[in-house]
């Protein structure tokens, strides 16, 4: 798993390196029929020789995907005359399936068709790293009957935090999930009923408690260290209601699955995130929409079609929202570009038509602009407001 210090490696090393350097994107994805046989190392080749990148290079890359099992969704290559660092990422990266037909520009050194982006000239990090910024970071608290456990779900993948909880006292807990509502006063040596039992309540409410607020202090200190954007409780409702409810705001805020726990103690990483990836699919794909219904509700600080690319030539937008499969051209006058062709004719005579995936990496950086892409119901939903929208600095 990728983790922060990867994150700042690949910025500072590969992100500093002199060109030329090919960056290449490729789309593995083996559930894909289009990449069945290996078609994907066809396409990349085809992408390599149109940019003509030397043959030691292409060839090293084509060693990887024609002979090597990878078992991913996309990989990504950074090749030169001292590197060549190849990442392999359980999720897709945006841009890579955004041209159904090749473009090659030879002035910038990029060539998409796809399934490939490729990049030959300085590190072209976008796809990588909107990835690596954008990608929610999912805290799992997970509970059975043995003990606590967390897990980090990232980038499609999954780790288990070995040290998390390390102080909770394993027998109480034991104790504790045996004693649920509706059995709490069943314990052996204790009376049913009386002063007693009223003593034998009070004193499990205290204990209860402390033991839910260690837990909180010690997922909050979690949370700090590796970066938890998101939580999902997985476990009994009696103890995961409970937790919740100990929790302090902010990280109660970050709560956005509750989940019971596998049937048998002791799940391995994999079958927890087996259990996971259909519900955080469907967390990703709510939370894109809620964005698109706040972008709505900030009018007039916001704004949706043709004139988003305007609004972002002008400075003013904070994040643009685009579909992930972008299919949209834009038309060049110089470096500025249109929506529309009669627009662009208006300003020079010979527009030049590329793909909105070409030129979007440079509109972004040159205006300081966030992107954002959504899938599902959110990007049907954009495509039916003109294909993009944003939030405006002013």
């Amino acid at each position: 798993m990728i983790g922060k210090e990867e994150i700042r490696r690949i910025r500072e090393s590969i992100g500093a390196k002199e060109g030329p350097i090919l960056s290449l994107y490729v789309d593995v994805n083996p559930a894909k029929p289009e990449n069945a046989g290996r078609a994907y190392a066809l396409r990349a080749k085809d992408a390599m020789k149109a940019l003509e990148v030397p043959g030691d290079l292409s060839e090293r890359v084509l060693e990887v995907l024609q002979n090597q099992v990878l078992e991913a969704r996309t990989a990504v290559f950074f090749a030169g005359e001292d590197l060549f660092e190849v990442l392999l990422l359980q999720v897709e990266l945006p841009l890579v399936n955004s041209v159904k037909t090749a473009f090659l520009d030879e002035k910038a050194g990029r060539y998409l068709v796809d399934g490939v982006l490729a990049h030959w000239g300085e590190p072209f990090l976008l796809p990588l790293v909107y990835a690596l910024d954008e990608y929610e970071r999912y805290g799992i608290v997970y509970v059975d009957r043995e003990k606590w456990r967390v897990f980090e779900v990232f980038l499609g993948e999954i780790e288990e935090v070995h040290d998390a909880f390390l102080a909770l006292d394993t027998e109480a807990w034991r104790r504790l999930s045996l004693d649920a509502p509706g059995r709490r006063f069943n314990l052996g040596g204790i009376a049913r009923g009386g002063a007693g039992q009223d003593l034998f309540a009070k004193r499990l409410e205290a204990w209860e408690e402390r033991f839910y607020k260690a837990l909180a202090h010690e997922l909050e200190r979690l949370s700090e260290a590796r970066g938890f954007t998101r939580l999902v409780l997985m476990g009994p409702e009696e103890h995961t209601k409970l937790f919740l409810g100990h929790l302090p705001k902010r990280l109660r805020e970050r709560v956005v699955a509750e989940l019971p726990s596998l049937p048998h103690p002791g799940a391995s990483p994999g079958e927890v995130l087996k259990r996971l990836e259909p519900v955080l699919e469907e967390v990703e794909r709510r939370e894109e929409v809620k964005f698109l219904e706040r972008l709505e509700e900030a009018y007039p600080k916001a704004a949706f079609g043709p004139e988003v690319l305007a609004r972002v030539q002008e400075g003013r937008v904070e994040v643009w929202v685009l579909p992930w499969h972008l299919e949209q051209e834009v038309y060049l006058c110089q470096d500025f570009a249109f929506a529309d062709e009669a627009q662009a004719l208006a300003y020079c005579e010979n527009p030049e038509k590329k793909p909105l995936a070409a030129v979007l990496a440079s509109l972004a950086e040159g205006y300081a602009t966030k992107l954002e892409f959504v899938r599902g119901e959110a990007e049907n939903r954009l495509l039916e407001r003109g294909g993009m929208a944003a939030l405006l600095r002013w």
